[in-house]
């Protein structure tokens, strides 16, 4: 730093001549082009706080729209008339579902397991009717479908066990004619 000094003490007259002509005028025009800030510039900082509100306003509907839809069915009537009726279903088609796996199938094995395999593809039809539930929830259309499965389900289990019913008495008859001769 001590020989700047030295040097620009010794060399002083050369430092304080006139600037070359037109060097203010560019400068100036240097400086206020820096100076002036584009368009996108000075409205970064607006944008901004409108992405945080939008987005906070996003969030908030999302937040609001899964809550509706997670939250139970509160003081709808026909949705709580559509649960319990679902529940009755459910218990109707279980306690079906039971009766069938207990009575023996005459012949082979294969047309019980045919008959319970059915029985499982019916359900893919439920599942399908459940997810378009939840993507319109109230829908009356999916829940009266819904409650029409359940009575189709339990109608088809009441048909095979009462089919099989009366082929078991008819065996059994055969079998006590059988032993009566």
């Amino acid at each position: 730093m001590d020989k700047l000094s030295r040097y620009i003490q010794t060399h002083r007259e050369a430092f304080e001549a006139e600037a070359p002509a037109g060097h203010t005028e560019r400068f100036l025009k240097k400086l206020n082009r820096k100076h002036r800030r584009s368009f996108l510039t000075r409205s970064l900082p607006a944008m901004k706080i409108a992405g945080v509100i939008f987005l906070s306003i996003l969030s908030g509907l999302w937040i609001l729209e899964r809550t509706r839809l997670i939250s139970p069915p509160g003081n709808d009537p026909q949705l709580a008339e559509y649960t319990e009726a679902e529940n009755y279903y459910a218990s109707q088609v279980s306690m079906k579902y039971n009766q069938l796996m207990h009575l023996q199938f005459i012949g082979d094995t294969l047309q019980k397991q045919i008959i319970l395999s059915e029985l499982n593809s019916m359900d893919s039809v439920y599942k399908s009717l459940q997810k378009e539930l939840k993507m319109n929830p109230g829908d009356e259309r999916i829940l009266q479908a819904m409650i029409e499965y359940y009575q189709t389900k339990l109608d088809a289990m009441n048909t095979i066990i009462s089919q099989l019913s009366q082929m078991q008495n008819q065996t059994k008859q055969n079998n006590h004619e059988k032993k009566n001769l």
